[in-house]
């Protein structure tokens, strides 16, 4: 059971409980970064402008991290450091304006990104928070129609909901208590104003529920508390249908900056190349492709994500503590693909050099194809990691979100049995034989077996470590509307069927809210993956194919051209045709395998763009839903991009042939 708020309550302060449960629920990126400011902010001394630090401490709060705003900025400073450093030392040594610009600009994202980290932060963390809404709203009513007790309604929803709101509301009662504000209602009105601009909806339930503690009439009050439900609900529908009406335009950025102008440009490369091969570096190329590309289609994502309206998911913590590690066996899976398929496709390349001239030889189809071959190891290992470390984790987190759909009408008919003075324990009972056959029967049917047979108490029987019913279905929701039964018996049947009928309709409402999204979303959604698993592979299986052709029919042209241009010197007849065969500088041309490889792994780290984007809009933040999502994409699109490319690349061979063979 979560009691850990209620427990502590009454053994410590809410300063001690806040600051001990603030140290245990932070992230390992905020720790981490606490870390690095702390120790910057002793080597570098600031001083902020008033209304910067007011900002920054804005931030630092509500993201409950302990640093100071002095050392935010001295974090940045120092973080450039070993960029200029890095900058200056690479245009002295080599003169290169490309590198001198990339070493520059990744110092000022570096400068930019530390000095903004406490609003990446705030934004990650209320992002998660945001989901968590409508279910404390609901804890509060729940709480308020048999205690109108604000401070313990907050305490309530601390005790039921997990970070980061549970250590929003802690906070809330910790300002109170440190004497930052007079009342519990103050405080709790200061936090609000923080939600104002991005949940306006939530602010105004939350105020419902502080008027109906004014309410003189209990009926009136009841009323209200009920409204504030309706308002939170209604908000988040609207929140929705924004979004999904706002999403098109940013969709068709990524569209057209991850995946058309990228492909576009490189149909070009082959030609360009041949005639401008002094001007054009494959260090570059690689750079901008599979570094600055992907990061600034990364950012356009994360800043779609960040705008997604929260509410329509809850984040099920609980399952992760479950399988806290995958173990080596992910890993050792992906490292065997990789070590059995391109790390000999490395060696043959490195063999295939050294064996001959390499400056023809790097144009023929041998190094290209083993390139494909590392590409192909590349999309399997990222299929084997992901699949295999999130299988048994999807495997029951989709048996479980079998049983929360179930479980509205589960538990409004507990709640009716519970109404009917039937005992909590045999209510399990008689639900799991109604509910016979399907999954949440199982669920009623440990704790019935637990009650009966091993003499366990509802509470043993739903939280016992070994035979607990949540502990075999691990649910934050199940968890916590189990918890809140518990609580709501001790109080009387009515209060606890009345728990339960609201818990249903919530339950209800976020159904009808999930389907209206994916309702909306549904054309925008299906194009992104379809993208993902079948245009994006075939569309830069077609390039390089094509850039295949391209290079050879420029290749056989250039040796056409010699031949004729050495026939002309002996003969002594230089006229207009002489040196052709230096109008196409092949040697200096980008190589079709270099090409290749930079297009294969740019389709996975576009696959992966595309995934967490996905995966962003329709669950929120939350790596389980990403990581199988990507698994499964990365595995369609390595192979119909390996295989296209190969089978491309043998017609598109032939074809050259036949051309350069009539022009001779």
């Amino acid at each position: 059971m979560v009691n850990e708020f209620e427990e502590t309550r009454t053994k410590i302060s809410y300063s001690r409980a806040y600051d001990q449960f603030r140290s245990e629920k932070k992230t390992v990126l905020s720790t981490s970064y606490e870390r690095m400011a702390n120790a910057a902010g002793k080597i570098l001394k600031l001083t902020l402008k008033p209304e910067e630090k007011e900002q920054l401490q804005k931030y630092i709060t509500l993201t409950h991290i302990k640093v100071k705003p002095e050392s935010v900025n001295a974090l940045a400073i120092l973080s450039i450091i070993p960029f200029i450093a890095a900058t200056i030392a690479v245009f002295i040594l080599t003169s290169s304006m490309f590198f001198t610009a990339i070493l520059a600009g990744a110092g000022i994202f570096s400068l930019y990104y530390f000095a903004n980290m406490p609003k990446y932060l705030f934004n990650s963390w209320r992002a998660q928070a945001a989901d968590q809404l409508m279910l404390s709203v609901l804890y509060i009513v729940i709480h308020m129609k048999r205690d109108a007790n604000l401070e313990r309604a907050i305490l309530f929803v601390a005790n039921q909901m997990s970070p980061p709101l549970s250590l929003d509301f802690m906070k809330v009662l910790w300002d109170f208590e440190t004497k930052k504000f007079s009342s519990v209602q103050k405080s709790l009105d200061s936090y609000l104003e923080t939600w104002k601009d991005s949940e306006p909806a939530f602010v105004d339930a939350m105020h419902l529920i502080e008027a109906s503690l004014v309410e003189p009439n209990a009926d009136k009050a009841k009323k209200t508390l009920e409204k504030a439900n309706d308002v939170i609900t209604q908000g988040i529908k609207d929140n929705m249908i924004h979004f999904a009406h706002n999403l098109k335009n940013p969709i068709q950025m990524i569209h057209m900056l991850g995946i058309v102008l990228p492909m576009m440009m490189l149909v070009m490369l082959p030609m360009v190349g041949a005639f401008l091969a002094d001007s054009i570096n494959p260090a570059q190329l690689i750079i901008i492709y599979n570094v600055v590309l992907p990061i600034f289609v990364f950012i356009q994502a994360r800043n779609i994500i960040s705008v997604r309206p929260g509410g329509a998911s809850v984040q099920n913590k609980t399952l992760l503590k479950k399988f806290p590690n995958s173990g080596v066996g992910p890993v050792f899976g992906a490292a065997a693909v990789i070590a059995l398929i391109a790390l000999p496709a490395i060696f043959l390349i490195f063999t295939i050099a050294q064996s001959g001239d390499w400056t023809h030889l790097k144009f023929e189809n041998g190094p290209f194809y083993l390139t494909v071959a590392i590409v192909f190891s590349i999309g399997i290992a990222s299929y084997v990691y992901y699949h295999f470390k999130n299988k048994n984790v999807v495997e029951l987190k989709n048996k479980i979100e079998s049983i929360e759909d179930q479980f509205s009408s589960a538990i409004f008919q507990l709640g009716n049995r519970i109404g009917e003075n039937i005992p909590a324990e045999a209510a399990f009972g008689k639900v799991a034989e109604n509910t016979k056959g399907s999954e949440i029967s199982k669920f009623f049917e440990i704790v019935d077996s637990n009650i009966r047979e091993r003499g366990m108490t509802l509470e043993e029987a739903l939280f016992d470590k070994k035979y607990g019913a949540t502990n075999l279905y691990p649910s934050e929701l199940i968890s916590s509307i189990m918890n809140l039964l518990l609580e709501a018996v001790k109080k009387s049947p009515q209060v606890a069927a009345e728990s339960m009928t609201a818990l249903s309709k919530y339950l209800q409402n976020m159904h009808t809210i999930k389907e209206k999204m994916t309702d909306l979303l549904s054309d925008t959604l299906s194009s992104m993956r379809m993208q993902a698993a079948f245009l994006a592979p075939l569309v830069s299986a077609l390039v390089v194919s094509l850039s295949v052709l391209i290079t050879k029919v420029l290749t056989n042209l250039s040796g056409q051209l010699a031949t004729i241009e050495g026939g002309a010197s002996e003969t002594g007849q230089m006229g207009l045709g002489g040196n052709l065969g230096g109008l196409f500088n092949v040697e200096s041309a980008l190589p079709p395998y270099v090409l290749q490889l930079m297009v294969g792994i740019y389709i996975i780290q576009v696959v992966f763009l595309l995934s967490f984007t996905i995966s962003g809009i329709v669950n929120g933040p939350g790596k389980i839903n990403f990581e199988w999502m990507l698994s499964q994409n990365v595995l369609k699109s390595t192979l119909i991009y390996c295989g296209l490319t190969l089978i491309g690349t043998m017609i598109f061979s032939s074809m050259a042939t036949l051309v350069t063979a009539s022009l001779a």
